[in-house]
């Protein structure tokens, strides 16, 4: 532990700075996870394609 930590008080900014920080993380955190849905979803209707395409059924009869 640091003994100026003990002896100062904390600074304004940081008071106010670890909630932003955290909605930054969150933010950030849900914009991956949607692109890495998307992402996920492409590849999927990506597999299906080709599969139709090799199969010779057609992908637009899929509901």
């Amino acid at each position: 532990m640091n003994l100026a930590s003990l002896m100062n008080s904390p600074r304004k900014n940081e008071e106010k700075a670890a909630p932003r920080r955290l909605a930054l993380v969150r933010i950030q955190a849900t914009v991956l996870a949607q692109g890495a849905m998307s992402a996920a979803k492409d590849s999927v209707k990506s597999f299906r394609h080709m599969r139709d395409v090799l199969t010779g059924a057609y992908s637009q009869a899929r509901a």
